[in-house]
């Protein structure tokens, strides 16, 4: 069931009231029990028609990333070559390009 069409008046009204708000739009259109998609159309609409003096989006909210803890990590440096092994097996496509 469709709600009750709201005149472009009251649509500029609401989205004045949003932009003005502080909030993103999403969190205005929740808080007032609006789809934000029908807020993105009025918007939309009321900008075809002419409507130029629409504040733009506060954007959407972002999170500054919080502070990372920074840990020392030591790395203790063994003989590296008592790691290494010898290859021991020729690899399968090698045996394949020396093929007579």
């Amino acid at each position: 069931m469709r709600s009750k069409r709201i005149p472009a008046e009251e649509q500029y009204r609401l989205i004045m009231e949003c932009r003005q708000s502080g909030l993103t739009d999403h969190q205005w259109c929740v808080e007032h029990d609006i789809k934000p998609g029908t807020f993105y159309n009025w918007v939309k609409r009321l900008r075809q028609k002419g409507c130029v003096d629409l504040p733009a989006s506060t954007g959407r909210s972002y999170r500054a990333p919080e502070n990372q803890e920074v840990v020392r990590v030591d790395f203790h440096d063994t003989d590296p070559l008592q790691y290494e092994q010898p290859l021991n097996v020729i690899p399968v496509a090698t045996e394949r390009n020396n093929l007579p």
